[in-house]
């Protein structure tokens, strides 16, 4: 069997989390009736990553296996018995993305966010956690409204499974830690945030967003997404969950070109 790294006496605690993720899409295909529904098991044990989705079947369809170190992964089709290696994204910096728009002319979209903290708490896994909402918005080049995002999160003072291994500015960054749907890429935000940064652990959390009207429809699209930890563990894990298993042919072309609920 393939291990992709291993763990220094310096590896943090091992966390397994298991999630839920409902989303409803008002357009232009409403689900609301029945929503999408993902369910995945997340693993975490010092550099290594692991991340398994489930569909309507009680076993996983699909794993993701990286490791930090070598920034290398596997994507594997359980059900096809199918894998391709990938490498993680990298995270640009402030002063890279400032780099990157003065070379390219681009300006960036301006966007404001503020988090409020409301003085809410609750115990989650043995963690108190904080209540804390942010709302986000986008104001189009003519000042009208481009969008608002509203999230509502319970946050616990616990590592994240950080899938894609995230330096350390990433949690200290508005532009990463609130996040937004607002802005689609190639274009950059620009984040104005005012409040305290929802950092931490989000056992519970609902994401609403509304998104402006375009050239094509006039319509507000909103799309909610509620998130929920189910189980959070941090007992010794097997590290052999973080190997590539035997009898798997290798697919170069795996998920590409179509939807995957992984990269």
């Amino acid at each position: 069997m393939a291990v992709l790294g291993g763990c220094s006496v310096l590896c943090r605690a091992d966390t397994m989390m298991k999630t839920q993720t409902v989303i409803t899409d008002s357009d232009p295909n409403p689900n609301v009736v029945n929503p999408s529904v993902t369910r995945k098991i997340q693993y975490r044990h010092g550099l290594m990553r692991r991340e398994e989705s489930f569909g309507a079947a009680s076993t996983a369809s699909i794993a993701n296996i990286a490791n930090c170190a070598t920034r290398a992964g596997f994507l594997i089709d359980l059900d096809a018995h199918e894998y391709r290696n990938y490498k993680l994204p990298k995270f640009a910096s402030k002063a890279q993305r400032d780099e990157y728009l003065q070379k390219t002319g681009k300006t960036a979209i301006q966007v404001a966010s503020k988090t409020v903290d409301t003085g809410e708490r609750k115990v989650f896994f043995g963690y108190q956690a904080r209540h804390l909402i942010t709302t986000t918005k986008r104001a189009d080049a003519h000042g009208s409204s481009g969008g608002e995002e509203t999230l509502d999160g319970w946050y616990i003072d616990h590592e994240l499974p950080d899938h894609d291994c995230a330096p350390d500015f990433v949690r200290s960054e508005p532009y990463y830690v609130t996040g937004t749907a607002l802005v689609d890429y190639p274009d950059i935000a620009q984040v104005h945030h005012t409040g305290p940064l929802p950092r931490g652990l989000a056992v519970k959390s609902q994401l609403i967003s509304k998104l402006a009207g375009t050239k094509k429809s006039t319509a507000v699209r909103i799309i909610t997404i509620e998130k929920t930890v189910l189980e959070l563990s941090d007992s010794p894990l097997s590290l052999s969950i973080f190997e590539l298993p035997n009898g798997l042919h290798e697919n170069p072309q795996l998920f590409r070109g179509r939807t995957s609920p992984n990269r």
